[in-house]
């Protein structure tokens, strides 16, 4: 699940430095996706980099020193400012949409604090105003279960039952439990052409293995002409959500599915992403807006779930001095002197992905917790094919974010 924006020029340097800020974030994308997917398990998944991106920019504006050196050079080269600035725009973009404009998006971050604790006012005062963040004190220390259950409660509640549980029991410490970071994301798009329920027959989808394995899954049909691109070794369909236009609402999103031309030609086409820089790769392979006519069209009905700790995955990209304690948080949280290291001690990430004859629905949420260092207690041909019947790489697009200016 990534909104993710198209990348176009802008006259006036703020806007350039969000467009760089964009082409990162795709980059990265494309990055977490190849760390996943080089680990040799063979598995569905979902991930919302957006989500991942939020967390670790609330993060950078608490650090100082290599800590914050190291996070603005692992968001990308735009700079620790245009990442901030990406992310509160992303924030205002959301809170803005009135509650009747599709597709429906919601997008929430809060920031729970032990209560025996104060957050820096600056940096408390920055979370709420440019990232739109609930702050709230949380008795970690007196009842770090009841803090979880809550915890997860609102995780829960904003994305309609989506993501259940995401810290498990034990998660938190009573002891060393300083600071909770939290992101969620949630989507309900309408397909602006959806597809027949009547036409939905079950098939075989080819996994990627030598042995050629299948399992069986319901694919959905449509005989109408689609907007279909069609590049060496792979093509492009774009599927377009019904989009009702109000405040904040001036946004074309759309699902993109990649489909290699071969069955196990997945991490090669993210590899060519990947080196191609995928921003100017998406933007270069969006299909044109006349659809084709289609001969064989069949998309799988599915639902697709990961969680993951993104810890091993965030330092295999080179984010490490984070999860080391060192008192590059200073500005985050106010600690009795002499005052303790910090580190970021897990960061747990979970997406959902449904998608059916009707639409999409999607949900994604980071956590990242915080630990003190003791205890607290001190482009088309005439008619195409598009048969999605083995492994292929799917996002969600905002056509007109950053488009005007």
């Amino acid at each position: 699940i990534h909104l993710l924006p198209t990348p176009t020029p802008h006259r006036s340097l703020e806007m350039e430095d969000l467009a760089g800020a964009i082409r990162d974030l795709a980059a990265l994308s494309t990055r977490l996706l190849l760390q996943l997917s080089g680990d040799g398990e063979k598995r569905n998944l979902a991930i919302s980099p957006l989500s991942i991106h939020s967390v670790v920019v609330l993060l950078a504006a608490g650090a100082t020193g290599d800590t914050l050196d190291q996070i603005v050079s692992f968001l990308g080269l735009s700079g620790g400012a245009a990442h901030a600035a990406l992310a509160s725009e992303v924030a205002t973009l959301v809170f803005g949409r009135d509650a009747g404009v599709e597709p429906h998006i919601r997008c929430a971050v809060g920031v729970w604090v032990e209560s025996s604790l104060r957050l820096r006012p600056a940096y408390a005062d920055k979370v709420a105003s440019e990232f739109k963040a609930a702050v709230r004190a949380m008795p970690f220390r007196e009842n770090v279960e009841e803090a979880r259950v809550e915890i997860n409660r609102w995780f829960e509640d904003k994305t309609e039952g989506f993501i259940k549980d995401l810290m498990p029991e034990g998660h938190l410490d009573a002891t060393l439990t300083a600071l909770v970071i939290g992101n969620l994301l949630y989507m309900r798009g309408t397909w602006l052409d959806p597809f027949d329920p009547e036409y939905t027959l079950d098939g075989d989808f080819f996994l990627a293995d030598a042995d050629g394995s299948r399992v069986r899954v319901p694919f959905m049909k449509s005989t109408n002409d689609q907007c279909i691109s069609c590049h060496p070794g792979f093509k492009v369909l774009q599927l377009h959500y019904e989009s009702k236009v109000g405040a904040g609402g001036n946004h074309r999103f759309s699902m993109h599915i990649y489909l290699p031309d071969e069955r196990d030609g997945l991490q090669a086409l993210l590899r060519e992403i990947s080196s191609s820089g995928t921003a100017e790769f998406v933007a270069r392979c969006v299909p044109a807006a006349r659809g084709v006519e289609v001969g064989n069209l069949r998309i799988p009905k599915f639902k697709v779930s990961s969680k993951m700790d993104a810890r091993d995955v965030l330092q295999g990209l080179g984010l490490e001095l984070p999860f080391r304690f060192t008192h590059d948080w200073s500005e985050m949280i106010e600690l009795a002197e002499p005052e303790p290291p910090l580190r970021v001690q897990n960061v747990l990430h979970e997406c959902v992905v449904e998608v059916d004859e009707d639409g999409t629905m999607a949900a994604a949420a980071t956590e990242a917790d915080c630990d003190v260092g003791f205890s607290l207690y001190g482009e088309e041909p005439a008619r195409v094919d598009f048969v999605a019947d083995h492994p292929f790489l799917f996002l969600l697009r905002d056509a007109d974010f950053y488009s005007s200016g």
